[in-house]
Order: structure tokens, then C-alpha cells, then sequence
């Protein structure tokens, strides 16, 4: 009977502890809000990080020293790191030791050789011909700064966190190797995280649910003969694949209006196929191969597509001179996990609704990112964030040579993505 008392007495302890330690709605909000403060503290420091990869930045397969900054700060941290993944990625790991869902974050840690020589901020690159113009210096800064926030705040969390810091994101080889090198051996997460700075107005975050970078193909078309009217009429065909009729469309001026843009109410980027190149001919001995680079804004525009070249090609007017033709993978394509953006959609508008913008379409022109590689593994959500101040004359366009940041993306980066990634750790789904 002592026993059986005692056993009963045991049990209702057990369950009063686990129902003082489930954090209510109140303790969330103090959390977040410490974490703000922590995303302030921080900034002066992270700056300086960001100031240090930028002036000294490594090409892909070369990232070095960029590595060894990284591994040594998660070290400081205390988290559990991994080095020279895939070659030199780091995986830093933040294991509450508590039940939860396990949450990993991508940064891309490489730069880029170019023949822009005037880098316009006072920390200019003082590697020759080299420069970080795609904003991977503030993706491994702001990934720090969560990582930082997260190991502050490790007793009020749950769950696992990884972070995941890529080389060679560039040659879009990094992914690649660190999966082939082991890395879901190292982490097991349930969701995975990334972003990208964009130039939309600093602090604000663009998003949505699948596509947000177009299918790219090379289109192959392969006749027997070398016939000029024959040729012509294929030339026509590609052309007829195309559904986009606003002259506007690709021009950086409509990506950015308000209207048909890529955030726009009537957006021309919605559902579009669009021929990316001229069409390239090449007459060989006895044939002619015809090509062309397209866009496909989405699955289901691609699969419209494969139907058309099959109607029109192969069983069209060309059928009697008809050889083959073939859709050739260009890039990887960014597919944001429906119901992973959605929830973290959710999540932002809660609780920075001035900050978060649903993209109402996705960008043609090859654009990539192989974090795609990582999505086809673990539901991801890949985010585009916003760093241009109109202002002060800072516009973050990828890849120009006028490429800046408004360094505040640092703060806002890691004051959203910190409490979001906390939020997604917990089984109960805060939102």
C-alpha cells in the first residue's frame, strides 16, 4: 500500500514539473524580447566580424581562414564543431538537452573574383580581385550572431540547433560535397533554414511558399536537315514556347514596381515561360541542332512546357525532319517547403508584421542557390533579405560592383531568425 502511495505520490510530482517547465505564453514573449536585447548587444561585435570577412575574403575551395574564424567563435560559444565538411564547411551543434525539434541554419561563407576594382565602403577587400559582392560576409555574420543568441538563452530553449556553415556556394559545388562528406551523419534535422541579402529596403523580409528562383533549361532541339525554310520555322518554335508578352519583364526597374513586380499585386512573374537567349544554330554534317536557354517560374509552367515542345516539335510541322529533343538541367531550383514557409510565414507576420513581404512570383535569368541540395533532403525555407537604405545610397544588388549592405540586416537578421528558430524548436509549434 507504502508503495503503491508512494508510486502515486512520485507520478504527480513528475507531471507538476513537467507542467512548470512547459514555458506559457508570457515566458515565449519575455524570451523574445530578451533575445532583442541580446540582438543589440551584440551588434557592435558582429559588425567587426562582418568588417574582417569582408576585407579579407576567399574564393570557393579556398576558404581557409574564413573557416577557422568561424570554427574558433562556435568554439567559443561552446558548441559542439565539426571542421573541413565537404571542405572547408564548419557545423557548429547547440544541444539544449531538452525535448525538441532539431533546427538547422545555412550561411554561405565564400567570395567572388571579379574586375570591379573600387569597393565603396572604408573596409574595402584587401585581397586583389576579390570581393564578398553577394553578401556571404553578412550571411556567416548574422548565422554567428544567431548562434551567439541561441547559446545565450540555452536554459529557456528546447531542442537541437545546428549551424551550417557551407563553402563553395558560388561554384555551386559546396552543398554538394558536405552531403557526399557526411553531413546528414553530423546533424538529423527535422527543418532547415537559410537566406540571402537582396535589395529590398533593409529589415524586411520576402518569401513564399515553392519556386522562388525559376526552373532554368537548355533547350535542344535536333533535325535531319540543313534546310534554311525548315530552320526558320524551328527558330519561330522556341519562340512560340514563350508566354510572356510585357516588354518589361527581366528589366531590374520591373522587379521592383510595385504593380507587376516580383512583390506586385498583378505580378507578370506569377506563372511565365520565357526565352532566355537567342536561339543558337549549329549546322553539322548531315543535321542541324537548334538551342535555347528558358525560364519556368514554376512545376507546373515546366511540365506545360514539356507538352508544348512535344506538340510542336515532334509531332508538329518538323515531324518528317525530327530528330530528338531534350530539356538539359541548367541550375538548382530554390522550392520552398510549403508547409515549413507557411508556418514561418506565420510566425513573422506575429511578430514583425511591418518586416515580411510575400513574394508573388519568382526570378527568371538562372539564378541558383544550392541550398536546393539540402531542401531535397530536409524540409527548407530560404528567405530573401532585405539590406539596401535608399537613403544613404546603399543598394544590395548581387554581383555589381556598387554592392553594399545597410549593416543594421545584421541586427534585424538575427533578432527574427534567433526567435524563429526557437519558436520552431518546440514541439508545441509557437507561432
Amino acid at each position: 500500500m507504502k508503495y503503491q502511495t508512494m508510486k502515486y505520490v512520485l507520478t504527480l510530482l513528475t507531471i507538476s514539473v513537467l507542467l512548470s517547465c512547459k514555458p506559457t505564453e508570457n515566458d515565449t514573449e519575455l524570451l523574445f524580447e530578451d533575445m532583442a536585447t541580446a540582438s543589440q548587444e551584440m551588434f557592435n561585435e558582429l559588425v567587426e566580424i562582418r568588417r574582417d570577412l569582408h576585407q579579407y575574403p576567399e574564393l570557393a575551395g579556398n576558404e581557409k581562414r574564413t573557416a577557422t574564424l568561424v570554427a574558433d567563435y562556435l568554439k567559443e560559444l561552446q558548441l559542439e564543431v565539426h571542421e573541413n565538411i565537404g571542405g572547408y564547411g564548419v557545423v557548429g551543434i547547440l544541444d539544449t538537452g531538452k525535448p525538441g525539434k532539431k533546427i538547422a541554419w545555412r550561411a554561405d561563407i565564400d567570395a567572388l573574383a571579379t574586375e570591379f576594382e573600387d569597393d565603396p565602403v572604408a573596409f574595402a577587400s584587401k585581397n586583389p580581385g576579390l570581393r564578398h559582392i553577394c553578401g556571404h560576409d553578412v550571411h556567416t555574420t548574422i548565422a554567428l550572431g544567431i548562434a551567439k543568441n541561441l547559446s545565450l538563452h540555452k536554459e529557456q530553449l528546447v531542442g537541437t540547433y545546428y549551424f551550417v556553415f557551407q563553402p563553395a556556394e558560388e561554384t555551386i559545388t559546396g552543398a554538394k560535397a558536405m552531403l557526399e562528406d557526411g553531413l546528414l551523419e553530423v546533424i538529423q534535422p527535422d527543418k532547415f533554414y537559410a537566406l540571402h541579402m537582396t535589395p529590398f529596403p533593409v529589415g524586411t523580409v520576402a518569401v513564399k511558399p515553392n519556386e522562388i528562383y525559376a526552373h532554368y533549361k537548355k533547350i535542344v532541339l535536333s533535325l535531319h536537315t540543313q534546310d534554311t525554310t525548315k530552320i526558320t520555322a524551328a527558330t519561330s518554335y522556341f519562340k512560340q514556347l514563350q508566354n510572356v508578352t510585357d516588354e518589361r519583364f527581366g528589366t531590374d526597374s520591373s522587379f521592383e514596381d510595385a504593380t507587376i513586380g516580383i512583390v506586385g499585386s498583378s505580378s507578370i512573374y506569377k506563372n511565365y515561360t520565357y526565352l532566355e537567349s537567342p536561339v543558337k544554330v549549329q549546322k553539322l554534317k548531315d543535321s542541324t541542332t537548334l538551342s535555347a536557354y528558358m525560364s519556368f517560374s514554376n512545376a507546373e509552367e515546366l511540365e506545360q512546357g514539356r507538352q508544348k515542345m512535344d506538340s510542336i516539335f515532334k509531332h508538329g510541322a518538323l515531324q518528317d525532319v525530327y530528330k530528338y529533343h531534350r530539356i538539359e538541367p541548367v541550375s538548382y531550383v530554390i522550392k520552398n517547403h510549403p508547409a515549413t514557409t507557411k508556418e514561418a510565414m506565420q510566425f513573422l507576420s506575429n511578430h514583425y508584421e511591418d518586416a515580411l513581404t510575400e513574394l508573388s512570383g519568382s526570378f527568371p535569368g538562372g539564378r541558383s542557390d544550392d541550398f536546393a541540395l539540402f531542401q531535397e533532403e530536409i524540409p527548407g525555407t530560404y528567405f530573401f533579405m532585405g539590406a539596401s537604405n535608399l537613403e544613404q545610397n546603399i543598394i544590395a544588388m548581387p554581383h555589381t560592383p556598387i554592392f553594399q549592405v545597410d549593416e543594421s540586416v545584421i541586427e534585424y537578421g538575427v533578432r527574427y531568425f534567433s526567435t524563429l528558430l526557437a519558436a520552431r524548436a518546440n514541439y508545441e509549434n509557437i507561432n
